[in-house]
């Protein structure tokens, strides 16, 4: 399948979004039309290329063993190439007749207007919370969408900067200074995002499933880039500004538009605690957004400002009462007809009709639906059948009111259902308002709940996800087996499922369950795989049986599914023996600390696009590595600290998910308290520190980092979550308040207002690096505490490289 029309519309979305900040003097028509040629010969280059490959495979019958990657290529590529083809001959049609008039090759230059010390001031607030704002919602819906594994939010942070660190290239070249202008195209630049980010998830991704990486990096850069890149020339065209008129320092412009972070993240994380869903969210500071924009530059009489304020006071009541959240996943759920959608704390729910068959989705997965036998039944019976009289049993997540019917069907006397999110337990009052007092329904982190209970049970039933996340990752670690152990009566059983259960097992997958089965394998006597829709884990310390008809009909348990209808006790513990020979002991137990589990989950998505992993490659290289070599020498500093800060900032977030065990509720007063810790060193004055060259903070940062690691276990052991969230929030201040005071020093050291962009380029750049390569690499692959050692590299790479040696 070629994406024809969607290729087209994207390339033409693209364009006319270029034209438009052309047009209103962004840059020079000469860098459009170079932008949009350069894009045009990488198109020809790749459909030649490709073209060429295919004659030789046609002609002179090569073996081309890739040729059906080629062939898709090339095809896509070409229809890009005629597309921006059609934009080249239209540029160039006056050659043929004199057919358009000629166009200036600058936009109107307008001079920048004499603004307060006040205006200038709310304009950076206003700016930096509406940049935050948008974030920190926009990454949680790219994450639903995309998948939500680490690499996303890498790749999403990292296009952010990236983006944002582009526009303030383009500031400092840039002619225009009007900030009426600026301001306006600021304000409708998150409109233009949201509208891609809808369209582009229509056109390119299939509803429910979970794009590949290299489909989620493109489909997170294309949409943010409008945003970003406006972003980050209003950023620096306020500072050249207040600079110009002699209000403050660069240091004190960034230090403000920080506190707008600051209150945005604040904000963000009341309001999101299940106050107001995240597109009415959107939709109300995009409002706010234009409604400053209009008051402050454009009306200009007090009526005309008061009447601006009365109609937005107006549109954000209908927004408000009008539920746009429904419109908007309406649009996300094209196959089916939703019903209601409730953003929470910890995700997003939403209900939907298809054909009179009701369906739920959490984080945009299919939760549950009509009919979900054989799922149900293999989710409960696989591990209920091997306890001889299960009478306390423990279910951590999955949809209760589906899994309920099948636990009653055994002689249970206690039921204990965990899930973290009570607003999908809501959904299920009907169910749970009719069941006996012994059954529980607990709205706590079950890893916590598991470590901390005393209560012994006779079979423990695993239901979140495979460890994608640093999130779920937790609940497949060798520290939550043990706890689970002795969370067990002596005997008694415990199951999981780490993945599908494919009938063909890659290196990938491989790696992935033997990590698990090692795990289980340090803590279980016995651990047996059952192959079923879902790989089973079943482990206990008693002898195990895989002879599940035989067991049925022991007790006289009637099934669907799970039942000697449909399955085979040869056929069961054959495939179970297939896999068991299949593990590999040598594999590395997954621990907290060394997350092998989560990297061995995303090389094994990958792994299901192996014509993609070359183009991921080259793209991650050529976004986040690549651009270092643009950064000036006596910048490296700036980019090694800000690519140091940004790893941190992964880190602190991912030992939130480990201690408290929710990303969501707590991510924007993580960000908000690491955005203080920036507004603290860049804009106040704090004598001692001023006495200390930028080397020296640099030093500092080193050591901090490096104390950090070495104390790491103790700082994942804390119990409490006051004391756990106190203890992140002081660690990320440290170093984001050294770092914000060099990027203060660096500014006053540098006037000019293209030195300033490029100290903040280096900075969003190297912020950028920072988040892909910690949270795509060296995590997963090196353990927590050895990445938080290589921090303290990347600190000093910026010492040695930045500082030793002619500057330039």
């Amino acid at each position: 399948m070629y994406h024809v029309f969607s290729t087209a519309f994207t390339v033409i979305l693209l364009y006319l979004v270029s034209f438009f900040l052309y047009r209103t003097g962004y840059y020079t028509l000469q860098l459009h039309r170079k932008f949009w040629n350069s894009v045009l010969l990488a198109a020809f280059i790749t459909t030649a290329t490709a073209g060429l490959f295919l004659s030789l495979q046609i002609n002179y019958k090569w073996n081309v063993p890739f040729i059906k990657e080629i062939l898709k290529w090339h095809v896509e590529f070409g229809i890009g190439l005629a597309i921006t083809g059609i934009f080249h001959l239209i540029w160039h049609l006056n050659y043929y007749g004199k057919f358009f008039n000629k166009i200036s090759p600058y936009a109107e230059i307008y001079e920048p207007q004499k603004l307060t010390a006040f205006e200038i001031k709310s304009n950076l607030l206003i700016v930096g919370f509406v940049s935050s704002s948008m974030q920190l919602l926009l990454m949680r819906e790219i994450m639903n969408i995309a998948g939500g594994y680490e690499l996303i939010t890498g790749s999403f942070l990292g296009s952010w900067l990236i983006g944002s660190a582009l526009g303030a290239a383009l500031a400092s070249r840039s002619i225009l200074n009007d900030l009426r202008k600026i301001n306006l195209v600021f304000s409708l630049s998150p409109l233009v995002t949201i509208l891609l980010m809808l369209l582009l998830s229509r056109i390119f991704l299939n509803p429910g499933e979970t794009p590949s990486f290299l489909a989620a990096i493109i489909y997170a850069f294309i949409v943010l880039i409008p945003l970003c890149l406006v972003s980050g020339f209003t950023f620096i065209k306020l500072i050249t500004t207040a600079r110009n008129e002699n209000i403050f320092s660069a240091g004190k412009s960034f230090s403000i538009e920080t506190a707008g972070g600051i209150i945005s993240g604040l904000v963000i994380s009341f309001l999101t605690c299940g106050l107001l869903g995240t597109y009415k969210l959107l939709s109300l500071i995009i409002l706010l957004s234009i409604a400053y924009s209009s008051v402050t530059y454009y009306c200009i009489t007090r009526r005309s400002k008061n009447l601006t304020r009365l109609l937005v006071l107006t549109l954000g009541i209908i927004i408000i009462l009008f539920e746009p959240d429904i419109l908007f996943r309406q649009i996300l759920f094209p196959a089916i007809k939703v019903t209601d959608t409730e953003d929470t704390p910890y995700g997003n729910i939403t209900s939907g009709e298809y054909k009179g068959e009701r369906s739920l989705y959490y984080n945009h997965r299919l939760l549950s639906y009509n009919n979900d036998v054989s799922e149900r039944e293999e989710d409960i019976h696989y591990a209920m059948l091997q306890s001889e009289s299960p009478e306390k049993v423990i279910i951590i997540s999955g949809y209760l009111k589906s899994l309920l019917p099948e636990i009653l069907k055994y002689d249970v006397k206690s039921i204990i259902y965990i899930e973290r999110d009570p607003y999908l337990t809501k959904l299920e009052t009907s169910v749970t308002e009719r069941l006996p007092a012994n059954v529980a329904v607990i709205n706590r982190d079950a890893y916590r709940f598991i470590r901390n209970s005393s209560e012994l049970a006779d079979v423990i039933i695993l239901l979140v996800p495979p460890p994608s996340t640093l999130l779920l990752n937790r609940y497949y670690t060798i520290e939550f087996f043990e706890s689970v152990k002795k969370s067990l009566k002596p005997g008694a059983v415990f199951m999981c499922s780490p993945g599908p259960g494919d009938n063909y097992l890659n290196k990938e997958s491989l790696n992935l369950y033997s990590s698990i089965y090692n795990s289980l394998k340090a803590n279980f006597r016995n651990v047996k795989p059952v192959v079923g829709n879902k790989l089973f884990f079943v482990a206990s310390d008693r002898e195990l049986s895989l002879s599940y008809c035989k067991l049925l009909e022991k007790r006289g348990i009637k099934n669907i599914y799970v039942s000697p209808d449909f399955l085979d006790d040869a056929l069961i513990i054959q495939k179970s023996e297939e896999v068991n020979s299949l593990i590999e002991t040598g594999v590395k137990q997954n621990k907290l600390a060394f997350p092998v589990a989560c990297f061995h989950t995303q090389a094994y998505q990958l792994s299901k696009n192996l014509d993609e992993k070359i183009p991921v490659m080259i793209l991650l290289f050529a976004v986040f590595v690549l651009p270092i070599t643009l950064i000036k020498r006596r910048n490296l500093v700036m980019y090694f600290s800000a690519s140091a800060l940004a790893g941190f900032e992964i880190i602190i977030l991912l030992t939130l998910q480990v201690i408290i065990g929710n990303m969501y509720q707590f991510t924007g007063l993580i960000i908000a308290g690491l955005m203080t810790g920036l507004a603290v060193g860049s804009g106040i004055n704090l004598r001692f520190f001023d006495n200390i060259s930028p080397g020296i903070k640099v030093i500092l940062l080193v050591l901090f980092y490096v104390i950090f690691g070495l104390t790491y276990n103790e700082m994942i052991g804390l119990k409490g979550d006051l004391v756990s969230l106190t203890a992140i929030l002081i660690t990320g201040f440290i170093p984001s308040s050294i770092t914000g005071r060099v990027f203060r020093e660096l500014t006053l050291k540098n006037e000019t207002s293209y030195q300033t962009s490029s100290i903040y380029s280096a900075d969003l750049a190297g912020s950028a690096f920072g988040f892909i390569f910690i949270s795509g690499f060296a995590v997963p692959v090196l353990g927590i505490q050895v990445s938080v050692y290589i921090l303290s590299a990347l600190t000093l790479s910026g010492v040695l490289f930045g500082t030793v040696g002619k500057k330039s």
